[in-house]
């Protein structure tokens, strides 16, 4: 086989891969509280599953409070966060992942 018919089928493989495979940028939730969610990434699931994702770590995480952390799955995602806090606000990025290389990663604001 040449090298342009290996390209080829090689783009055309690529270009077949169903969109689920790939990150898709999502339109965030509206936020339940004081603040907003300022991104939402969805791999491998849909971006109506990962808003429902970003849902239910708020609710986990303000199970305890404004400044609560979440440490129980969600939705069957484990999800890690790293934040950085002022007197006024906290400033999180979350990255729920679950088996199958299905991710959903959100930052949020968080007004204290």
């Amino acid at each position: 086989m040449s090298r342009i018919a290996v390209f080829v089928a090689a783009l055309a493989f690529l270009v077949a891969l169903p969109a689920s495979a790939q990150a898709a940028t999502c339109t965030p939730p509206k936020y339940p509280d004081s603040g907003y969610f300022t991104s939402l990434k969805a791999t491998k699931v849909s971006c109506s599953e990962a808003s429902k994702v970003a849902l239910a770590f708020h609710k986990c995480r303000t199970k305890t409070g404004d400044k609560g952390r979440c440490v129980s799955k969600v939705r069957k995602f484990s999800c890690r966060e790293t934040r950085t806090t002022i007197s006024t606000e906290i400033n999180g990025r979350v990255t729920c992942s679950r088996s199958g290389g299905k991710k959903v990663t959100l930052t949020y604001q968080q007004n204290t």
